[in-house]
């Protein structure tokens, strides 16, 4: 089958390499932008994650000192919180670093402010060895804010609190606000 070379030219034409160039960056632009626009929001998701843990890990610990029928406690220091199970025999806290109660390591650096509130009975006591919070065998617990700020993700703040009696969640605060 012969065709007429002229026509052939006009409609048989490529792409250029400048074409072919030109829109390969605009795709390597656009999978660079969703790329990183869903690693930005896989960090937020991650960390959510994480302080959902941490509430449901406060509520098995509330559960586990009503089934035990002892005391449980939360020990909270700047980067970092452990749980505890009282001796009553001893007298002493001794952290209870078994599944699901132990510290989970996370790529974040971590920020914890606890704040307890004043409730009568509380024992008023500088000793370093009382936990933060305390999970009584009755399903009370002392009455907290609890605030956790994430320095790599700096708008967002997720605090816990309980009145001694509510169940704990995990509530995301944007501070960009």
């Amino acid at each position: 089958m012969l065709v007429n070379s002229s026509f052939a030219q006009k409609f048989a034409r490529g792409f250029t390499l400048i074409e072919i160039l030109v829109v390969m960056l605009v795709i390597g632009i656009a999978v660079g932008v969703i790329g990183f626009s869903f690693s930005a929001s896989n960090s937020y998701y991650s960390a959510n994650a994480y302080a959902q843990r941490i509430a449901q890990r406060i509520e098995m610990a509330r559960d586990r000192a009503i089934q035990s029928n002892s005391e449980w406690g939360m020990f909270v220091d700047e980067g970092d919180y452990r749980f505890a199970n009282f001796d009553p025999i001893n007298g002493e806290w001794f952290d209870y670093t078994s599944k699901p109660f132990n510290s989970e390591k996370t790529k974040y650096t971590l920020n914890f402010k606890v704040t307890v509130e004043d409730y009568p009975g509380q024992v008023d006591s500088d000793d370093e060895e009382l936990p933060d919070l305390i999970f009584f065998s009755s399903g009370e617990v002392s009455p907290f804010e609890l605030d956790l700020n994430i320095d790599e993700l700096p708008r967002a703040t997720w605090k816990f609190q309980s009145d001694g009696f509510s169940q704990v969640r995990a509530q995301q605060i944007d501070n960009s606000l």
